[in-house]
């Protein structure tokens, strides 16, 4: 049996919401892994400016740890808030009264 018009386009909904939820959770992670290794960088940078690169390297951890901080933070805030295709907008509330 084939599928009708309607079943097709539900599939085609499904695979584009999906596609779309891939990015979205492919684009958190990025940004989690680029605020750590950007300011974990960053604290490299000033260990070396500073000479302390060689004994111990205190502004990289601290940039590390300052980096999954912040990373940890943008993650609750990106996950805690809907997809913008899920979000209600005031017009519909307008329409059912």
């Amino acid at each position: 049996m084939s599928k009708n018009r309607f079943s097709e386009n539900e599939d085609k909904a499904l695979g584009s919401r999906q596609i779309n939820d891939y990015a979205r959770l492919s684009g958190i992670g990025l940004e989690f892994s680029a605020s750590v290794a950007l300011v974990g960088w960053l604290g490299w940078l000033l260990d070396r400016w500073t000479g302390l690169a060689d004994s111990f390297p205190v502004f990289l951890l601290f940039g590390i740890f300052l980096g999954l901080g912040l990373g940890i933070y943008r993650l609750q805030l990106k996950i805690s808030t809907p997809p913008p295709d899920e979000q209600e907008t005031p017009d519909s509330e307008d329409e059912d009264q």
